[in-house]
């Protein structure tokens, strides 16, 4: 595991087996790695990343307020 940089993720590590976009939709709990390998496409993919994307910014200007 890599620390990524920045004091305030000094201590956070990244995913090493998985590349970024499928582990953020894991984690993220839109899909499941069995989902993406079966089921949904690269399309569905970039899709899912889109809509968390969208929802963690409309989260962060709702608290902003």
């Amino acid at each position: 595991m890599r620390p990524t940089t920045g004091a305030a993720t000094r201590r956070l590590v990244e995913y090493q087996a998985a590349p970024q976009t499928i582990a953020t939709v894991v984690s993220s709990r839109l899909a499941t790695l069995h989902e993406l390998d079966t089921v949904y496409g690269v399309e569905d993919l970039w899709i899912l990343l889109e809509v968390y994307a969208v929802d963690r910014h409309n989260a962060y200007i709702v608290s902003q307020k």
